[in-house]
Protein backbone atom coordinates (compact mmCIF):
# COMPACT_ATOMS: atom_id res chain seq x y z
CA UNK A 1 0.00 0.00 0.00
CA UNK A 2 1.45 3.39 -0.62
CA UNK A 3 1.12 4.96 3.02
CA UNK A 4 4.49 7.00 2.19
CA UNK A 5 3.07 8.56 -1.28
CA UNK A 6 4.13 11.88 -1.36
CA UNK A 7 0.30 12.71 -2.36
CA UNK A 8 -0.99 11.49 0.61
CA UNK A 9 -1.71 15.27 2.09
CA UNK A 10 -3.30 16.22 -1.68
CA UNK A 11 -5.60 12.45 -1.41
CA UNK A 12 -9.20 13.87 0.33
CA UNK A 13 -8.70 9.59 1.71
CA UNK A 14 -5.12 9.80 1.47
CA UNK A 15 -2.95 7.29 -0.03
CA UNK A 16 -3.14 4.14 2.58
CA UNK A 17 -5.46 2.35 0.18
CA UNK A 18 -3.77 2.77 -2.56
CA UNK A 19 -1.72 -0.17 -4.60
CA UNK A 20 1.84 0.35 -5.10
CA UNK A 21 1.02 0.35 -8.68
CA UNK A 22 -0.50 3.73 -8.97
CA UNK A 23 0.38 5.64 -11.91
CA UNK A 24 0.33 9.04 -10.01
CA UNK A 25 3.07 7.83 -7.65
CA UNK A 26 5.03 6.06 -9.90
CA UNK A 27 4.81 9.20 -11.82
CA UNK A 28 6.61 11.22 -9.44
CA UNK A 29 8.34 8.63 -7.29
CA UNK A 30 9.23 5.86 -9.93
CA UNK A 31 9.46 2.25 -9.14
CA UNK A 32 11.40 0.51 -6.78
CA UNK A 33 12.89 4.05 -5.97
CA UNK A 34 13.88 4.50 -9.71
CA UNK A 35 12.81 6.48 -11.78
CA UNK A 36 10.02 9.19 -11.41
CA UNK A 37 10.29 13.15 -11.34
CA UNK A 38 11.30 13.23 -7.80
CA UNK A 39 14.31 11.42 -8.16
CA UNK A 40 15.21 12.64 -11.51
CA UNK A 41 15.71 16.25 -9.97
CA UNK A 42 18.52 15.06 -8.27
CA UNK A 43 17.95 15.95 -4.79
CA UNK A 44 19.28 13.79 -1.66
CA UNK A 45 17.46 10.38 -1.68
CA UNK A 46 16.37 10.93 2.09
CA UNK A 47 14.86 14.57 0.59
CA UNK A 48 12.79 13.11 -2.09
CA UNK A 49 9.57 12.65 -0.17
CA UNK A 50 9.61 15.67 1.95
CA UNK A 51 6.91 18.50 1.34
CA UNK A 52 6.46 21.73 3.75
CA UNK A 53 3.91 19.61 5.51
CA UNK A 54 6.25 17.21 6.71
CA UNK A 55 9.63 18.58 6.73
CA UNK A 56 11.84 18.78 9.69
CA UNK A 57 12.82 22.34 9.79
CA UNK A 58 9.16 23.27 9.82
CA UNK A 59 8.82 23.42 13.62
CA UNK A 60 11.64 25.36 14.35
CA UNK A 61 11.25 27.60 11.25
CA UNK A 62 7.49 28.45 11.82
CA UNK A 63 7.80 32.04 10.24
CA UNK A 64 9.67 30.61 7.33
CA UNK A 65 7.62 27.89 6.41
CA UNK A 66 4.66 30.58 6.56
CA UNK A 67 6.02 32.89 3.80
CA UNK A 68 7.12 29.29 1.73
CA UNK A 69 3.34 28.38 2.05
CA UNK A 70 2.66 31.65 0.26
CA UNK A 71 5.32 31.21 -2.17
CA UNK A 72 4.31 27.85 -3.24
CA UNK A 73 0.47 29.02 -3.66
CA UNK A 74 2.28 31.05 -6.71
CA UNK A 75 3.17 28.05 -8.83
CA UNK A 76 -0.37 27.98 -9.78
CA UNK A 77 0.90 30.81 -12.15
CA UNK A 78 2.77 28.32 -14.20
CA UNK A 79 -0.30 27.55 -16.15
CA UNK A 80 -1.64 31.06 -16.75
CA UNK A 81 0.70 32.90 -19.79
CA UNK A 82 -1.03 36.19 -18.61
CA UNK A 83 -0.29 36.24 -14.61
CA UNK A 84 3.12 37.77 -12.90
CA UNK A 85 6.00 35.40 -13.26
CA UNK A 86 6.45 33.17 -10.47
CA UNK A 87 9.54 35.08 -8.61
CA UNK A 88 12.80 33.51 -6.97
CA UNK A 89 14.17 33.04 -3.70
CA UNK A 90 17.24 33.64 -1.46
CA UNK A 91 17.25 31.43 1.44
CA UNK A 92 20.29 32.85 3.82
CA UNK A 93 21.58 32.02 7.58
CA UNK A 94 25.29 32.25 8.89
CA UNK A 95 25.03 29.17 10.77
CA UNK A 96 24.71 26.03 8.89
CA UNK A 97 22.16 23.57 9.36
CA UNK A 98 19.33 25.95 10.02
CA UNK A 99 17.44 24.10 7.63
CA UNK A 100 18.20 25.82 4.38
CA UNK A 101 18.68 22.98 2.08
CA UNK A 102 15.78 20.55 2.96
CA UNK A 103 13.51 23.53 2.90
CA UNK A 104 14.61 23.96 -0.43
CA UNK A 105 13.96 20.77 -1.66
CA UNK A 106 10.68 21.08 0.10
CA UNK A 107 10.11 23.77 -1.91
CA UNK A 108 11.24 21.92 -5.17
CA UNK A 109 9.05 19.19 -4.57
CA UNK A 110 6.00 21.29 -4.26
CA UNK A 111 6.70 22.55 -7.43
CA UNK A 112 7.05 18.97 -9.37
CA UNK A 113 4.04 17.89 -7.64
CA UNK A 114 2.29 21.10 -8.76
CA UNK A 115 3.19 20.73 -12.34
CA UNK A 116 2.20 17.09 -12.50
CA UNK A 117 -1.32 17.37 -10.62
CA UNK A 118 -1.73 21.10 -13.08
CA UNK A 119 -1.02 19.55 -16.49
CA UNK A 120 -3.79 16.52 -15.71
CA UNK A 121 -6.20 19.25 -14.35
CA UNK A 122 -5.82 21.53 -17.78
CA UNK A 123 -5.09 18.36 -20.50
CA UNK A 124 -1.81 18.83 -20.06
CA UNK A 125 1.14 16.82 -20.65
CA UNK A 126 3.75 16.55 -17.17
CA UNK A 127 6.92 17.84 -17.65
CA UNK A 128 9.30 14.94 -17.52
CA UNK A 129 11.71 17.04 -16.19
CA UNK A 130 10.41 19.95 -14.08
CA UNK A 131 12.88 20.93 -11.79
CA UNK A 132 16.51 20.05 -10.81
CA UNK A 133 18.58 19.89 -7.90
CA UNK A 134 22.23 21.32 -7.79
CA UNK A 135 24.76 20.81 -4.94
CA UNK A 136 27.01 23.46 -5.83
CA UNK A 137 29.67 21.39 -3.12
CA UNK A 138 29.49 18.36 -4.84
CA UNK A 139 29.77 20.15 -8.58
CA UNK A 140 32.78 22.18 -7.35
CA UNK A 141 34.36 18.55 -6.44
CA UNK A 142 33.66 17.40 -10.18
CA UNK A 143 35.38 20.36 -11.72
CA UNK A 144 38.20 20.24 -9.31
CA UNK A 145 38.45 16.38 -10.50
CA UNK A 146 39.29 17.68 -13.73
CA UNK A 147 41.39 20.29 -13.17
CA UNK A 148 44.60 18.39 -11.56
CA UNK A 149 47.31 18.68 -13.78
CA UNK A 150 48.87 15.72 -15.66
CA UNK A 151 45.86 13.67 -15.34
CA UNK A 152 45.10 11.25 -17.88
CA UNK A 153 41.91 12.02 -20.15
CA UNK A 154 39.91 8.74 -19.50
CA UNK A 155 40.34 10.28 -15.96
CA UNK A 156 39.62 13.37 -16.51
CA UNK A 157 36.53 12.64 -18.76
CA UNK A 158 35.25 10.67 -15.46
CA UNK A 159 34.44 14.32 -13.92
CA UNK A 160 33.60 16.44 -16.85
CA UNK A 161 31.23 14.32 -18.51
CA UNK A 162 28.82 14.82 -15.08
CA UNK A 163 29.94 18.31 -14.43
CA UNK A 164 29.06 20.20 -18.09
CA UNK A 165 25.57 17.30 -17.66
CA UNK A 166 24.59 18.94 -14.25
CA UNK A 167 25.47 22.70 -15.41
CA UNK A 168 22.75 21.98 -18.42
CA UNK A 169 20.70 20.81 -16.32
CA UNK A 170 20.77 23.61 -13.59
CA UNK A 171 20.80 26.23 -16.61
CA UNK A 172 17.81 24.71 -18.44
CA UNK A 173 15.27 23.41 -16.10
CA UNK A 174 12.10 25.36 -15.24
CA UNK A 175 12.34 25.20 -12.15
CA UNK A 176 15.83 24.81 -10.09
CA UNK A 177 17.52 24.89 -6.39
CA UNK A 178 21.04 25.97 -6.20
CA UNK A 179 22.68 24.90 -2.73
CA UNK A 180 25.11 26.81 -1.16
CA UNK A 181 26.01 29.45 -3.85
CA UNK A 182 28.28 31.43 -1.56
CA UNK A 183 31.74 29.84 -2.28
CA UNK A 184 34.39 32.15 -1.61
CA UNK A 185 37.30 29.45 -2.00
CA UNK A 186 36.26 28.54 -5.65
CA UNK A 187 38.58 29.46 -8.57
CA UNK A 188 37.34 32.23 -11.35
CA UNK A 189 36.85 29.83 -13.61
CA UNK A 190 34.56 27.98 -11.61
CA UNK A 191 33.01 30.68 -10.73
CA UNK A 192 32.53 31.69 -14.21
CA UNK A 193 30.62 28.99 -15.04
CA UNK A 194 27.99 29.18 -11.41
CA UNK A 195 27.90 33.19 -12.95
CA UNK A 196 26.21 31.23 -16.18
CA UNK A 197 24.45 29.05 -14.56
CA UNK A 198 22.76 32.34 -12.55
CA UNK A 199 22.72 34.90 -15.50
CA UNK A 200 20.93 32.63 -17.84
CA UNK A 201 18.43 31.94 -15.51
CA UNK A 202 17.95 35.00 -14.26
CA UNK A 203 17.86 36.41 -17.81
CA UNK A 204 15.14 34.10 -18.67
CA UNK A 205 12.74 34.33 -15.35
CA UNK A 206 13.46 31.01 -14.62
CA UNK A 207 12.25 30.89 -10.92
CA UNK A 208 15.44 29.39 -8.57
CA UNK A 209 15.86 29.10 -5.08
CA UNK A 210 19.13 29.90 -3.94
CA UNK A 211 20.83 28.82 -0.42
CA UNK A 212 23.68 30.58 0.70
CA UNK A 213 25.41 31.05 4.25
CA UNK A 214 26.18 35.12 2.93
CA UNK A 215 24.23 37.61 3.15
CA UNK A 216 22.61 38.44 -0.98
CA UNK A 217 24.49 42.03 -0.76
CA UNK A 218 27.73 39.99 -0.59
CA UNK A 219 26.91 38.73 -3.73
CA UNK A 220 28.40 41.61 -5.22
CA UNK A 221 31.68 40.79 -4.41
CA UNK A 222 31.55 36.95 -5.18
CA UNK A 223 30.72 37.19 -8.06
CA UNK A 224 29.80 40.51 -9.46
CA UNK A 225 27.19 44.13 -9.16
CA UNK A 226 25.45 43.04 -12.37
CA UNK A 227 24.66 39.94 -11.28
CA UNK A 228 23.79 40.69 -8.08
CA UNK A 229 21.68 43.30 -8.99
CA UNK A 230 19.69 40.53 -11.58
CA UNK A 231 19.56 38.17 -8.56
CA UNK A 232 17.98 40.72 -5.97
CA UNK A 233 15.30 42.35 -8.28
CA UNK A 234 13.81 38.90 -9.10
CA UNK A 235 14.01 37.21 -5.57
CA UNK A 236 12.43 37.55 -2.10
CA UNK A 237 14.98 37.28 0.55
CA UNK A 238 13.89 35.35 3.51
CA UNK A 239 15.96 34.65 6.54
CA UNK A 240 16.94 31.56 9.00
CA UNK A 241 17.04 31.97 12.24
CA UNK A 242 18.77 29.68 14.65
CA UNK A 243 21.95 27.42 15.42
CA UNK A 244 22.85 24.10 13.75
CA UNK A 245 19.95 21.19 14.16
CA UNK A 246 22.59 18.63 12.41
CA UNK A 247 23.17 15.54 14.69
CA UNK A 248 20.35 16.56 16.99
CA UNK A 249 17.65 14.16 15.18
CA UNK A 250 15.82 12.02 18.04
Amino acid sequence: MAVNCILNDRNKNGCANCPTSCQHRIALEGFNGKGGRLATAGAPADYRHLTLANSPARESQAKVYGALSDYVATFSRMFDVNSERIKSLYLFSANTGTGKSTSAVCVMNEFIIANYLGALKNGQQPLQQPAYFLDVNEWQTLYNGFNRGNIPQDVAEKYSRPYYAMMEKAKLAPFAVLDDIGLRDATAPFRADLHTIINYRCANALPTVYTSNIPIEELATVFDVRLYDRVRDQCAVIPFAGESKRGRRK
